[in-house]
């Protein structure tokens, strides 16, 4: 997305108690467009879209291949750093580490990390009722991208500002991040993805609306996560938590996938069961970052712990803890959830 800099509001030191809401749920709230948003959203849509036909038409090898290694380092960056490093939590890094994973992330240009994990951690508190930025009652297509182009609903603005970020905003790396937002993430996200591929005498046009298209590739993967695993899957750990669990969306978003898992397991850095590993490239990040030293305090959930939710609560398709289980989970699976499945 084009960059973009909030203020980040201080947590006040008594929050309000608020009432509970109970997923899924969805009011009678009337959506009020941004009209900048939502232009900025459907020129950009557009424009990526003609990058995308610029790559499959007119790239050069070098470049196709360049976009795609970057664009898995910049799905690493949201997965491995803003998502189980930033918002959750899951583990500790040395600072070369978090440095590296920073870069990754500002090649996305998916707003600044304070205002994504305190999203992310507000989405948790209230997931799937309006207290969630992206509320997936509200169906696929709001869940998605839709929640980007409107005014948030009034539970997400009363209760945002009461999002505990005070770790983030003591985190040096972080803070210098969230300072020099703008600067970053044109240096990061837009000049040097641009200007690299002209090295092999790509144009710079070419590049630059190739560039562009990764982006927007990086933001629908991620956006995915709140729309297609929280609609379309299997609960196989939880039937009563929200998120589903999709093995073909896991892969491709880097092990983002298993939405049901990290919704009944927040903490864990894997987001995924014992089994899910090898659709899991976030977590063998994280575990290859440990080996090196650069990672530690890795938090996982123990497999007894996982065992008992999924024979207790599980929806029963699980494919590694129930012997000889018949319900196979389907690798592209394309049908709503229904808990009596």
């Amino acid at each position: 997305m084009p960059p973009h800099v909030e203020n980040v509001q201080k947590l006040a030191e008594e929050p309000p108690r608020f009432e509970k809401l109970v997923a899924p749920s969805a009011d009678s709230w009337k959506f009020k467009l941004y009209p900048l948003e939502f232009s900025l959203t459907v020129v950009y849509f557009f424009v990526s879209l003609y990058g995308g036909y610029l790559f499959f038409t007119s790239a050069k090898p070098a470049t196709i291949i360049f976009t795609i290694i970057v664009t898995v380092l910049s799905m690493l960056g949201v997965g491995a750093g803003a998502h189980r490093l930033w918002s959750h939590r899951s583990f500790k890094c040395k600072p070369q580490l978090e440095i590296l994973i920073t870069i990754l992330f500002l090649l996305n240009s998916q707003r600044s990390i304070v205002t994504w994990a305190k999203r992310h951690r507000l989405h948790h508190q209230c997931s799937d009722t309006d207290g969630d930025p992206h509320n997936a009652t509200r169906g696929l297509f709001f869940s998605h991208i839709g929640w980007m182009m409107v005014e948030p609903h009034p539970e997400v603005t009363k209760r945002e500002k009461y999002v505990d970020i005070s770790d983030l905003m003591n985190n040096k790396i972080v803070k210098f991040q969230q300072d020099y937002f703008l600067p970053l993430v044109l240096l990061i996200a837009f000049v040097i993805p641009t200007y690299i591929p002209t090295l092999w005498g790509e144009s710079l046009f070419v590049s630059y609306m190739i560039n562009t298209f990764r982006m927007h590739i990086c933001l629908q993967l991620i956006c995915s996560i709140n729309s297609v695993a929280h609609l379309i899957g299997y609960k196989p750990i939880d039937r009563t938590a929200v998120g589903t669990q999709t093995q073909f969306l896991a892969s491709i978003t880097v092990g983002e996938g298993f939405h049901n898992y990290h919704h009944s397991f927040p903490y864990d850095y894997r987001s995924s069961e014992f089994g899910d590993i090898k659709y899991n490239l976030s977590a063998l990040f994280i575990e290859f970052m440990a080996k090196i030293g650069w990672a530690y305090d890795l938090k996982v959930t123990s497999e007894e712990v996982v065992k008992n939710r999924v024979l207790k609560k599980g929806d029963g398709t699980d494919l590694y803890y129930i012997p000889n289980n018949e319900r196979k989970q389907k690798f592209f699976c394309t049908e709503f959830y229904k808990a009596s499945s």
